[in-house]
Order: C-alpha cells, then structure tokens, then sequence
C-alpha cells in the first residue's frame, strides 16, 4: 500500500512538472528587452530612442552582436558615421562571418572616403555573400576611385558572373571600360545588356558615351536621345549629343541643341553657356 501511494505521488509530481513546462513563458533577459525596445523605436524612426535602448542591451550584454549591429544602423541614420563604424567593427568581431556587418564598414568607410581601408571589409563580404550585388559593386567602386582599374574590372566581372542581369553591375564596368579606353568591349557589354532592358535610360546614355569615345557619332546619337527620353539629366548629355550632330554635318541639329544647353546651365554655369555660345557661333560661320 505504501509503494503504491509513493508511485501515485511521484506520477503526480512528474504530471505537474510537465504542464509548467508546457506553458511557462519564455522570458527574455533584460538585454533582450531593450535589444527588442531598440527595434520597436528604430521602426518608429525614433533616432534617439533607439539608440539609447541599444546601448543599454550592449551594456547589459557586451557580447549581443545583433544589437551592436542595429545600434551601427541607427547610428548611421543619425549621421553619426564613426560612432557607427565602431558599432558595426564590433559586430563583425563578435560574428566574423557576418557578411552584412562586414558589408556596412566597407560601405561606411567609401563614406567617409577612406578608400584603402574600404577594401579588406568588401572583400570578406564578397566572400561571406557571393550573391550580394552591392559588396561587389561598393568593391570595383573604391578600385575605380582608387584608380586599380583592372581590379575594378576583375571586381565587376566576378559579381556579374553571380549576377549577370544586375544593372549597376553591368554599367559600372562599363564605366571602367571606357575608363581603361576599352570603349568596343564597353559597347559589346551595353548592347547585349539593352538587348535584355531596352528601356533603362542609364544603359543607353553610357552606350552613347562609349559609341562617341570610339568615335562612332553617328550610332551614339540615338542613344543620347533615348537617354533623353528616359528621363535621364544633365546639362552634360545636351552638350555630347550637340558634339555628336556636329561630327555628322548636322549642324541645324547641333546648333538647336546647343542652345537648348545653354538655357539649361545659364544659370547655374555661365561659362559652360558660353562655350556652347561660341560653338554656335562657329557653326553658324561655317553655314
């Protein structure tokens, strides 16, 4: 009788055990709350607020990558790019293969115009995150401005071979093409991308200028007309194509074309009026 009484108790016990199991809560530390706090701000667009709940998850657990790194986003919003870069450096030390953390310094430093040290945290991105266009695009960007022209080459090509389509990809190479004089391999490039996206303004207007830096001003003019068309700007694309009508012997074209410039930059940028002015008067003297 006894044994059996023991048995029920002990059944009973485990019974109980198991149903507080079941539906306790799980509750978050005190870091989590504010960590969660941070978030609930940062999409209310409450800058300081964020940032403040942030820095108390942090304290309270040094170690919370995810807040180190939202607290580097809200930063950043802030305009506080340093105090951002040592939040995201410190993400990325706490997760090394953070792909992303990695991906925010090297973005943070193009920023700030720190080129060289740009460089080592984009290329652990472009390794942590093959797929990610704008590691590889932010990396062939600081060795353009770095003047590493076959670097930013190489870049480029590695991120369109993960993502042929990608737009930026293919127009900043492009750029560096045309940049290296390479200007016929800038153009096969563009043509077989327009094949694809015939309607991007942006893809049209490099065509042109890389069919005009080959000396082909007869092809380039649809194209800045095109470009025009799309919606793309800049007192720059007028004066080209003006050029471009020149080159041809359309000088009717060339010359309303210059003067459509010249109304455009007359205000902002009275001598680049005037070269197109003395462009027209050139052509007028020679019809």
């Amino acid at each position: 009788m006894r044994g059996t009484t023991m048995k029920w108790s002990w059944a009973a016990g485990l019974v109980t055990s198991s149903m507080l199991v079941g539906v306790a809560p799980a509750l978050a530390d005190d870091a989590e709350v504010q960590y969660r706090m941070c978030l609930v701000h940062k999409q209310a667009s409450r800058w300081e607020q964020a940032a403040e709940a942030c820095r108390e998850a942090t304290r309270l657990r040094p170690t919370h990558a995810n807040a180190h790194f939202t607290l580097a986003s809200v930063l950043r919003q802030m305009g506080r790019l340093e105090d951002a870069l040592t939040s995201f450096r410190e993400a990325a030390r706490l997760e090394p293969n953070n792909g992303n953390a990695h991906g925010m310094i090297g973005a943070l430093l193009i920023r700030l115009r720190r080129y060289e040290e740009a460089i080592e945290p984009l290329r652990r991105a472009c390794e942590l995150q093959p797929d990610e266009t704008t590691n590889w695009s932010n990396l062939g960007t600081v060795y353009r401005r770095l003047n590493r022209l076959e670097e930013a080459s190489t870049t480029f090509e590695s991120g369109l071979r993960r993502n042929p389509d990608d737009l930026g990809l293919l127009n900043n190479f492009a750029v560096v093409l045309r940049q290296r004089r390479m200007n016929e391999q800038a153009i096969i490039l563009l043509q077989q991308a327009l094949e694809r996206n015939p309607d991007q303004g942006e893809l049209h207007l490099n065509l042109a200028i890389a069919l005009r830096g080959a000396s082909r001003h007869e092809d380039a003019i649809p194209h800045y007309a095109k470009a025009l068309e799309l919606g793309q700007r800049g007192g720059g694309i007028l004066f080209d194509l003006a050029i471009c009508y020149e080159q041809v012997g359309q000088y009717d074209l060339a010359i309303e074309t210059y003067e459509r410039y010249m109304r455009e930059v007359q205000s902002r940028d009275p001598a680049a009026a005037q070269r197109a002015r003395d462009s027209v008067q050139r052509l007028r003297d020679r019809m």
